[in-house]
């Protein structure tokens, strides 16, 4: 059977820690480990917590799970030779103490507790490869930043008046008041380079946290690879944009539709920003607080993008009607072809 030295139920205390954006919250006990050398531990956790030892992660448990570990592997594995004791700490939302136990003696493995104890020779511990992706991803969001402040001492009021949400709702960009009419000017340029940062920077963590396929080497490597990728995916979105232009000038060529393809670029830049802002506000804080959920954040955040682009295009269409005479049924051809087939067809390809 076994008997127990000190069993440590009682002594175990919920502690909740707040940060800026959510609170952790903790079953956390002290262990003596500087007497009985020949003891052991055995410890019950609850599915989905993560346990630490000091400061030191121990394991993550996906279920229920029951622990034996003695305290010469302690000192071996963790390195606490010189402590005489340590805190063993669960962690894990809505977490309570009844649903931790742990207690020291000298113990059978087969017999002393009904739940399977694990084989403490499976769970060594191990040198883990630091992921530094999330250290680039703001050092990144940083540069954006800083690029933004520029463009904002530069150009207060452009960048005011592209940011403007309520803006999308209105016909403003159509009309001759709008002080914004030509794609390559300065002010434009630089915009759509630091947008282009953004849309990257997304990208990048889209294929970490969602995975496609041979583009997770885009993610890999140390910090000025991951720089150079974005820098390089960057490169290829300005140049997208540019086509994208083109494009639509030409179709507003081919349907006749005057000098409308700058307000209608510049209404769905204006909707990518706004949407972009957000994504990356959202992104921000569940890297900091929540990675483990931030790969199902990104695929509702991806549908919702989509939805929100189609309402925008449906918006463009019908401000469109109300301020350029022309036919409505070709006016809904030219919409179809210069946005919606292209905005599916590439959706297809991203959603699968």
């Amino acid at each position: 059977m076994g008997q127990v030295i000190e069993n440590y139920d009682s002594k175990l205390a919920y502690v909740k820690q707040s940060g800026w954006f959510q609170s952790s919250e903790i079953i956390q006990v002290s262990l003596d480990i500087s007497t009985f050398p020949s003891a052991s531990f055995i410890a019950t956790v609850p599915s989905e917590s993560t346990v630490f030892l000091g400061n030191v992660l121990w394991f993550y448990s996906p279920k229920d799970t029951t622990v034996q570990i003695s305290i010469e592997e302690l000192w071996e594995e963790f390195d606490f030779k010189e402590e005489v004791r340590v805190n063993f700490s669960v962690l894990k939302n809505d977490i309570n103490t009844s649903e931790v136990s742990i207690k020291k003696g000298l113990f059978d493995n087969d017999s002393f507790l009904p739940l399977n104890v694990e084989n403490p020779s499976s769970m060594k511990m191990e040198v883990r490869q630091i992921d530094g992706f999330y250290d680039f991803f703001f050092l990144a969001l940083i540069c954006i930043l800083f690029f933004a402040a520029i463009y904002k001492a530069i150009y207060p009021l452009v960048l005011q008046y592209i940011l403007n949400p309520q803006l999308i709702f209105t016909a403003e960009d159509f009309s001759e008041s709008n002080a914004i009419q030509k794609f390559f000017s300065l002010d434009i340029i630089f915009f759509i380079i630091i947008n282009n940062l953004t849309v990257a920077l997304i990208t990048m963590v889209g294929v970490k946290e969602v995975g496609f396929g041979r583009l997770n080497e885009l993610i890999k490597g140390d910090i000025n690879e991951l720089f150079l990728y974005w820098l390089i995916i960057t490169l290829g979105l300005f140049v997208v944009t540019i086509l994208k232009f083109l494009f639509i000038k030409f179709m507003t060529l081919i349907y006749e539709l005057g000098k409308n393809e700058f307000a209608h670029f510049f209404y769905l830049l204006r909707v990518v920003s706004v949407l972009m802002i957000i994504l990356v506000i959202i992104i921000s804080i569940y890297a900091l607080n929540r990675q483990d959920i931030l790969s199902l954040v990104l695929n509702w955040s991806l549908i919702i993008f989509f939805w929100s682009y189609l309402v925008a295009v449906v918006l463009l269409m019908f401000i469109m009607m109300n301020r350029v005479s022309f036919n409505n049924y070709h006016l809904f051809a030219y919409i179809c072809t210069a946005e919606l087939v292209p905005f599916l067809i590439i959706s297809k390809v991203i959603m699968g």
